[in-house]
């Protein structure tokens, strides 16, 4: 089908396939005369450059990047200069063209001329455009992959042994994860941590988790710095928390602590609750629901729950009281307020705070 539409937030693939295309329908001696890039252009000029044909033998490609088509426009704060430039551009944009012309040309579209779009926006099949142009065109789509912290992706693990594949090499699954997790499945950063490694490990040709940690010390995230205040790993946490706010605000950490000091002590309560009406009724010997069970209870109480986070979640909080949780969140929101307030440094306070509740569990462990 000689339209083709790539479009998707995941632009690192994305490209790659348009490389791929590009290399496979063109004919490199007659590249100069039957390749074109448009940037964005108005549908009129696609309809027009929709009816050219190839010089000499071969295939003509026609690339329509960062097209806007395929996607809803969302409305944001624009100053005085930037109206005026969209207003403007609004004359020749997709809403002024006339919809059959541009039916017409693409429908008809030479069987060696490949008009490619290629949108950097999820593939919206709702819109006028989109509807128009799925009639006659191939779709590829590229939607970026989500991750949540402490799960793991076999789509992103089977897409970092390809990877590591196209370097000749092979990639441990730890180490995959590590990379998934720690460049928050970039798959542009991915591909060039996975790229150093293969080179490096010559001539073998097996990427370990050791060696990505010794090579690829990715940033760490809230998470990592949570998890290691939640196992008591006094300087880890510190470690993990001045790299993290080498690249993040302050104040959005203590923002993301105290939402995840608050899902914790909900997790922590309804854990002690659904503990409690197991072991009720006369003869019965007192005990714990595993992780497991409580998981799927709580996956019913909190919306968007997914069960496999929340056992990893229970797992996790096994050993940290309800009432420390409760004490934490209530100092996260006296720092942020001396932060607001300027009676203390942004900075400063996320260290006050790890290194106060370190102290705190320490002394109830021990006690």
């Amino acid at each position: 089908m000689p339209v083709i539409v790539l479009a998707g937030e995941e632009d690192f693939q994305l490209y790659r396939r348009l490389d791929e295309l590009k290399e496979e329908l063109l004919d490199p001696a007659w590249a100069s005369f039957n390749y074109s890039r448009l940037d964005n252009p108005p549908a009129q000029t696609v309809a027009e450059m929709a009816a050219s044909l190839p010089f000499g033998p071969g295939n003509k490609v026609i690339i329509i990047d960062r097209c806007d088509w395929f996607a809803k426009k969302r409305s944001g704060a624009k100053d005085d200069s930037a109206k005026k430039a969209a207003k403007a551009s609004a004359k020749a944009s997709k809403d002024a063209v006339d919809e059959d012309s541009l039916e017409a040309a693409i429908s008809s579209v030479h069987p060696n001329t490949y008009l490619i779009f290629a949108s950097t926006h999820n593939f919206d099949t709702t819109l006028r455009l989109s509807k128009l142009v799925s009639k006659h065109a191939k779709l590829e789509s590229f939607p970026r992959e989500k991750i949540w912290a402490g799960s793991t992706s076999p789509k992103l693990q089977h897409w970092c042994q390809q990877e590591a594949k196209r370097h000749q090499a092979t990639i441990e699954t730890e180490a995959a994860d590590y990379l998934i997790e720690g460049l928050e499945a970039n798959l542009r950063q991915i591909s060039s941590e996975i790229e150093k490694a293969a080179v490096y490990v010559l001539p073998k040709s097996f990427i370990t988790l050791d060696l990505l940690r010794q090579l690829s010390p990715h940033h760490s995230s809230i998470f990592v710095v949570a998890d290691n205040w939640l196992a008591d790993n006094h300087k880890q946490t510190l470690l993990t928390l001045r790299e993290l706010l080498a690249h993040q605000n302050s104040m959005q950490i203590i923002a993301t602590m105290q939402t995840m000091v608050s899902k914790w002590v909900q997790i922590k309560l309804l854990c002690e609750m659904y503990n409690k009406e197991s072991n009720f009724g006369p003869g019965i010997k007192r005990r714990e629901l595993s992780p497991q069970d409580l998981a799927k209870h709580l996956a019913a109480d909190i919306k968007g729950g997914n069960p496999f986070i929340l056992e990893k979640e229970v797992r996790k909080l096994t050993h940290v009281s309800t009432d420390l949780l409760v004490k934490s969140r209530l100092e996260l929101t006296r720092l942020e307020q001396l932060v607001k307030t300027g009676q203390m440094p942004d900075q400063h306070a996320l260290e006050v705070f790890f290194l106060r509740d370190l102290k705190e569990k320490k002394k109830v462990n021990s006690g």
